[in-house]
Parts: structure tokens; C-alpha cells; sequence
């Protein structure tokens, strides 16, 4: 259950022009650990530091940013993790006396832990779950690699049995829609690396892909269709992304090969961070940003591998690791600009450069703190945000920009107007705070937590009107 909750300060310590870092810390130090994602509360659970396995669990809760810790019913280390309906899973891993078969179970609503086991022993295997189905896959047992998938079913509360098509360990699981990945690894199976088997919860029938670059011991992550698999020992890092729907791959080359690094998702962003492998710090830090297909990088606050990291509130957490023979508590935070950025660029204005939206602030309803910020306008020239609950791209009679919000034939029905007294902005740049429980629409809508709206600015050019760029922001 819960200890009371402790407040932790973090501390700012880079920013770049398309979101923030911070840094915070572990109760342990400690890697090889595992982390996973339930509600508003991300678990990070235990993991290998000063010459012990641990049994730590450090939960984190983004909502109320506090901290608070827990212990898995038996300490160890390279296991694996997974959530649905509510639940967090921590399986398998390397405990004091070998390889474990026990499953630690989180119920966040009630606070509470109970205990269940797969059907082999075995550490360094995957875990993803789908569709009301925790899957784990893969693993080293006592002797050899195992091809074994174990399936919890969380409707039924029922544990059934699968076989990957290749047995292998340090294989790396994601999620995109109700399909679960397993891929790469290691074992004595020349085709191991290459691997991909991928579960359809929805029909309940697996098939393979091949990754085109070898992956030994990769990491994982999923960005909208796409799943990203990225991880070995190369002069380069081949980041391979498979279009789940299509079928397809696309291969992303990034400097510095390096494996045992951690990977995590956010908002538009597939972030992959730390490793070991020659020639590199450990410390890299790799942004692809699947909304205008760019990379970026950054640098954590700390050298490591064998680090882990999960999203909670639209917030990507890297924590713990090892250098040589040291461990680390340190969690590294991203923090992207809010929202997802759409319509973009949008048309250049009589400034010479498209005008800009972007948002700053909480995604969190209850903090009642999210403002719009507007930028790159004609200095002079006035204009408002507008707001609708879906998307679209309608050039308006006269205007020399696109409105990418839904607009109906006789108008814009159903767009919201910020327009009323003290709303509106001067170029070159404004904001408005935001009022959550009353959107200017008609009537007027109270955000509610798990809603997506679109925002954009409207303003005048020149005898004309332009439009800024889109914002699709989802509110927790």
C-alpha cells in the first residue's frame, strides 16, 4: 500500500525550443529496473544498485506531484512491466536465488498489491499490454532463451499461454492500437535480432515482420501507428519505425551506436536516452518529433544505461541507471511544448514569417492554468484565438491563411471565439489565459479531463486575414 506522500522539488536544468528538462531522484539508486504507467501514477520498481537487488517501488504522481513508495513482494532485477484497466504488472526477473516466475500486481485505485505467477521462470523478457491483454514475452530461463508469452486476460482475470516464433531475450515490446510488438533480442537463433512477432488482441492471431537492422538488445517505443525499435551495438543507431496498418518500415540513422539505452513516447515525440557502446557518453539524448518527421537531440543531467522510463501527464520520466560500478537515482523529465502541433507551417504573413501558436501552462483540468500564446503576427494588427472540438483545413473568401478547425458551409458553426473583452491580442505576439470551464463555443463547453480540443489565432494582414498554425491539445 501507499506510505504517505513526500513532496520532491525538481530543478530545472535545460530547455530547448520545443519543450523542457528537469531532473528529480529515486529513493534507491539503482538500474536494471522496470517502469510502467497507471493512471496519473508512474511505478518504477526494482532494479540492481550497490551490490543488491532491490524491492524498491517509487510511485510517482504526476497529478499531485508527489512520491510515495512501495516493495514488490520479492526483490529483483531485469524484469518486466506493463499496464491495463487500471492495473500495473511486474514480472519475472533476476532474484537473489535465480530467475523468478512471480508477478507483482498494483491496483491503483485501491492502493493495493497482490501476487501472481507465469508459467516459466525467467528475466530479461518484454512486456506490453492491449485490447484488456498483459503480455510478456521472451526471456532467459535457468539454461536457454524462451520463446514462452504469458497472457493475462484482465476481464476474466484468467493467465493463457502463447509461443513467440523465435525464443530469445533482451527483446524489446510496444503497443500501437490492439497489436502488441515483440522484437529483437538474443539467443542462439541466427534470426533472432531480426524479429518481429506481433499479436492481434483483437483477433487473437500473431504474424511476423522483419526489422531491417539488427537489434540484439534493443528498446521500444510507439508513436501514434508507427512503433519504434532502436538499440545495438553499431557505429550508428539504426532506429527502425514499422507503419503497424501498412506494413512498412522506415529506417532513421542516428550518430553514437549504443545499446541498453531506455525509450518513451510523448506527446508527438519517440525519445530514446542513455546506452552504453563505444564511443558514446551515455548521456545522448535523441528526439524524433513524428509530427514534422525531425530529430533533435538533448543531453541528460546524468551518464547511464540501463536506465527505465515511462509517460505520465504528458511528461516522459527517465530514471535510475549504471555507470561502471555506480547507480543512479536520478530521473530525467521531458516535458514537450503542450500539445500537438498541426497545419504547420502555416501560410507566411506580411511580417515575412508564418505566424505561431503554442501553449503553456497544465493539461491538468483541476489546475485551471493553461494559457495561449500567439507569435509571429504583424506588428499592430489585431486578432483572437478561436477553438473546436475537431479538425479541418477551409481557406475562408478573402483570407490569405487556413483555418484548420471544422467549418461549415454557411460559416464556422461550432468554432469557438475568444474574442470577447479583454481577448483580444495585438501583433506581433499575445496570450490569453484560458477559462477551462467555459470554452466560448455555443452554448458554451467545460473542458473535461480525457477531451481533445484544436486551437488556432485568427488575426488581420494587411486589408486581409491569416490564420497561425494549428494546436491539438488533449486535457487530463
Amino acid at each position: 500500500m501507499h506510505q504517505p506522500a513526500v513532496v520532491v522539488s525538481c530543478f530545472l536544468f535545460a530547455s530547448t525550443a520545443f519543450g523542457q528538462w528537469s531532473t528529480d531522484s529515486l529513493s534507491v539508486p539503482r538500474g536494471k529496473l522496470a517502469a510502467t504507467t497507471v493512471g496519473t501514477e508512474a511505478l518504477f520498481a526494482g532494479g540492481l544498485g550497490g551490490g543488491a537487488t532491490h524491492n524498491t517501488v517509487d510511485i510517482y504522481d504526476a497529478a499531485s506531484q508527489t512520491w510515495s513508495v512501495a516493495s514488490l513482494s520479492l526483490p529483483r532485477s531485469s524484469l518486466a512491466a506493463a499496464s491495463a484497466d487500471g492495473r500495473a504488472f511486474f514480472a519475472g526477473g533476476q532474484a537473489p536465488a535465480g530467475q523468478s516466475s512471480r508477478v507483482d500486481i498494483y491496483d491503483a485505485a485501491s492502493g493495493t498489491w497482490t501476487t501472481s505467477t507465469l508459467s516459466q521462470p525467467r528475466d530479461q523478457l518484454a512486456g506490453a499490454a492491449a485490447g484488456g491483454k498483459v503480455l510478456f514475452g521472451g526471456g532467459r530461463g535457468f539454461s536457454a532463451a524462451s520463446s514462452r508469452v504469458d497472457i493475462f486476460d484482465t476481464q476474466t482475470n484468467t493467465w493463457s499461454t502463447a509461443e513467440l516464433s523465435v525464443p530469445r531475450y533482451r527483446l524489446a515490446a510496444t503497443t500501437v492500437g490492439d497489436v502488441v510488438l515483440f522484437a529483437g533480442g538474443t539467443s542462439g537463433h541466427s534470426e533472432a535480432p531480426f524479429r518481429v512477432d506481433l499479436y492481434d488482441t483483437a483477433t487473437g492471431t500473431w504474424s511476423t515482420a522483419t526489422l531491417p537492422n539488427r537489434h540484439a538488445y534493443p528498446v521500444a517505443t510507439s508513436v501514434g501507428d508507427v512503433a519504434f525499435f532502436a538499440g545495438d551495438i553499431h557505429p550508428s543507431l539504426s532506429v527502425d519505425g514499422y507503419d503497424v496498418p501498412n506494413g512498412t518500415w522506415t529506417t532513421h540513422v542516428r550518430p553514437g551506436g549504443r545499446f541498453r539505452l531506455a525509450g518513451a513516447s510523448v506527446g508527438a515525440f519517440a525519445v530514446f536516452a542513455g546506452g552504453a557502446g563505444s564511443g558514446v557518453n551515455g548521456d545522448e539524448v535523441d528526439l524524433f518529433d513524428a509530427a514534422t518527421q525531425t530529430w533533435t537531440t538533448a543531453t541528460l543531467s546524468e551518464r547511464r544505461f540501463s536506465l527505465a522510463a515511462t509517460t505520465v501527464l504528458g511528461q516522459a520520466m527517465f530514471a535510475g541507471g549504471l555507470r561502471n560500478s555506480a547507480s543512479f537515482a536520478t530521473v530525467d523529465i521531458f516535458t514537450p511544448d503542450l500539445g500537438v502541433r498541426y497545419c504547420s507551417p502555416a501560410n507566411v504573413n506580411s511580417s515575412g514569417v508564418p505566424g505561431r501558436i503554442s501553449a503553456d501552462g497544465s493539461l491538468l483540468v483541476d489546475d485551471q492554468d493553461f494559457t495561449l500564446i500567439a507569435e509571429n503576427l504583424p506588428a499592430g494588427e489585431f486578432g483572437y484565438f478561436l477553438v473546436g472540438s475537431n479538425q479541418g483545413a477551409f481557406q475562408p473568401p478573402g483570407s490569405q491563411g487556413v483555418l484548420c478547425l471544422t467549418c461549415g458551409f454557411q460559416g464556422c458553426a461550432g468554432i469557438g471565439r475568444f474574442n470577447q473583452g479583454g481577448l483580444i491580442i495585438q501583433g506581433p505576439s499575445g496570450s490569453i489565459d484560458v477559462d477551462l470551464t467555459s470554452l466560448p463555443t455555443s452554448p458554451p463547453t467545460a473542458v473535461q479531463a480525457g477531451e481533445t480540443w484544436n486551437f488556432q489565432c485568427w488575426f488581420r494582414d494587411q486589408g486581409s486575414s491569416n490564420f497561425t498554425d494549428a494546436l491539438s491539445v488533449t486535457f487530463f
